[in-house]
């Protein structure tokens, strides 16, 4: 394990220190999957076809998109030193699609990046800021497959036959869900195709398809990588061993990939998660084993009903508290099952949830008394107590 270093140092560093090494030089790396996974969040002018665009010629022409999204300018920076780069600039982007359909429940974007070593990278899009895209994510709770995940099986299959080369399928996020899932269902042609399935904080899957011939496949090829106080990357049957990645953000605030540390060509290690990101996982786990899927699905049906009644249409437009509050209307509804109701109702006392809050202060203070540890932590490769079951003994890639 990499131990930490006193310097600070994050992917738009890691463009500036090794962006000039070409991938002969340098080999791939997950910080070179990530940046493809930060890549697919932007969109771009007329990419869409079988040509597409080099980054330095997308930059150049200023195909980029802007946005108004938070995490637009990090995003953008990232692919300007990209495409200034001779590791990425003649990376080519091309058949780019993004959908959002509210009556389908849809949000998906994907795009393939032709890559300088010969291999092509099929990036996937992780929730963005609608409230369609995170109702998607809540109800893979209760469904067995979502409209985003059949998009990512029929993308990948499409992307598959335009080339013999290699693939690595790579997201942050949803995305991460989406890589795992689409390579889990492809043909058994097209998963001979995949070198490699990289997942950045990605809802682990549910337990049919864990449980699945295809799943078994490609497991062995899954990279996981999830920050110190992750949630996002513990949900459902996420993929063990895993490795922990320093973030020099808060609580979910680390589910941003741009606050995610890096030393060289590799991820700064930590030992485990934290605690916070223990309990909160335990108490998600131990509602989704209590409760069956028509139940789940009644409390997001009522939670989101009742964000639909705030007119919102992006997760935004709800602040933090008024979420909190939408949570804790829904879990008191007499519709919503006892064991949901509790369940939430802690979740609450304990200021988590999916879109913000954290007991990481709390821990902090606990572990300042009781020891001099910055991180109390969970090592990933034993059995923890957040509940999933092991669906693989697969190694990171994480280098020497």
């Amino acid at each position: 394990m990499r131990v930490r270093k006193n310097t600070m140092a994050n992917l738009t560093d890691y463009l500036a220190w090794r962006g000039e090494f070409p991938l002969e030089v340098s080999p791939w790396n997950e910080i070179d999957s990530l940046l493809c996974a930060v890549l697919s969040y932007l969109n771009f002018h007329g990419v869409q076809d079988y040509r597409g665009w080099t980054l330095r010629e997308a930059k150049r022409i200023d195909l980029l998109i802007d946005s108004t999204d938070s995490t637009f300018a990090a995003r953008k920076k990232a692919f300007e030193m990209m495409a200034e780069s001779n590791r990425f600039g003649d990376c080519r982007m091309h058949h780019c699609i993004s959908l959002t359909d509210e009556k389908l429940c849809l949000q998906f974007a994907a795009m393939c990046i032709d890559l300088p070593d010969g291999t092509m990278a099929v990036a996937f899009r992780g929730t963005d800021n609608t409230i369609v895209g995170w109702r998607e994510d809540f109800n893979m709770a209760y469904q067995t497959r979502v409209p985003a995940q059949e998009a990512a099986g029929y993308y990948l299959a499409c992307a598959a036959k335009l080339t013999d080369k290699p693939l690595r399928i790579i997201g942050h996020s949803k995305g991460g869900n989406l890589a795992v899932y689409a390579s889990a269902v492809a043909s058994r042609k097209v998963q001979k195709q995949i070198e490699s399935i990289w997942s950045f904080d990605g809802p682990g899957m549910n337990l049919e398809t864990a449980r699945t011939e295809g799943f078994g496949r490609i497991r062995d090829r899954i990279r996981s990588y999830i920050p110190q106080s992750s949630i996002i990357g513990l949900l459902m049957e996420y993929y063990r061993p895993y490795t922990v990645v320093r973030s020099t953000a808060k609580g979910l605030e680390q589910h941003d990939p741009m606050t995610w540390q890096v030393y060289g060509g590799h991820f700064e290690e930590m030992a485990g998660i934290d605690r916070s990101a223990s309990l909160t996982c335990e108490t998600l786990h131990e509602w989704l084993a209590n409760s069956t899927p028509e139940q789940r699905g009644s409390f997001v049906e009522t939670l989101f009903t009742l964000a639909d009644n705030t007119n919102a249409t992006k997760m935004s437009d709800l602040m933090n508290e008024k979420f909190r509050s939408l949570l804790k209307m829904a879990g008191g509804r007499k519709s919503v099952n006892p064991e949901t109701r509790r369940v939430f109702n802690r979740l609450i006392a304990q200021a988590v949830t999916l879109a913000a809050g954290n007991v990481v202060e709390w821990v902090r203070g606990k572990t300042e008394q009781d020891g001099p540890d910055e991180w109390a932590t969970i090592d990933p490769k034993e059995q923890d107590k957040t509940g999933g079951q092991e669906t693989g003994d697969n190694p990171p890639d994480g280098g020497s």
